[in-house]
Order: structure tokens, then C-alpha cells, then sequence
């Protein structure tokens, strides 16, 4: 299991990753976020949080990965940078900074 030192204690924390629904989508589907808490003081430090749009883009980044003979490192760059730049505006809207 992995491990991370908690920024705001400095407790040595197992991390056991959990999910949450934390909202849903105007077509129902759940946003849901993944974290992790720190037991000593109560931090929550999220991993990623997934709408229909990081769906699509994990979905991408599967299809290029299958045929590792056209794969093309570029392409899953843009995805990468594509998710990164979504990641931050969900951190944002649901107060996860």
C-alpha cells in the first residue's frame, strides 16, 4: 500500500482510496470524485474527479494505447494536457483546491 505525509499534520498516512458521488450531470450521470482523508487531522486530498467529458478522454487514451504500433506519444499528450486542464476546473466548481 502506499504511503504520503500529510501536509497539514505531517502524519505518515496509508492512503485508501475512496469515491464519492459528488454531483450529478444535467443528463443524471454521477461526477464522481476519488481521495483520499488523512486520519489524523481530517485533510481530504483529491486524486481525480470524473465527468462524462474525463470519460471520453480515458476512452481515448485506451483506443491509442490498443495499437501499439500507430501510437502516437502526441496524441495522448493533447489528452493528458485536455484532462489535466478539466481536472483543475472540477477542483475549482466543487472546492477541492
Amino acid at each position: 500500500m502506499n504511503t504520503c505525509i500529510c501536509d497539514q499534520c505531517g502524519t505518515e498516512i496509508k492512503i485508501n482510496v475512496q469515491e464519492e458521488v459528488i454531483d450529478h450531470e444535467r443528463n443524471g450521470k454521477d461526477i464522481v470524485e476519488q481521495f483520499f482523508i488523512c486520519p489524523e487531522c481530517g485533510k481530504r486530498y483529491t486524486i481525480f474527479i470524473c465527468d462524462s467529458y474525463m470519460e471520453k478522454r480515458i476512452a481515448g487514451r485506451k483506443r491509442l494505447k490498443k495499437n501499439p504500433m500507430r501510437f502516437d506519444p502526441r496524441n495522448d499528450a493533447i489528452l493528458v494536457n485536455e484532462m489535466k486542464k478539466r481536472f483543475k476546473k472540477l477542483k475549482k466548481k466543487y472546492n477541492r483546491e
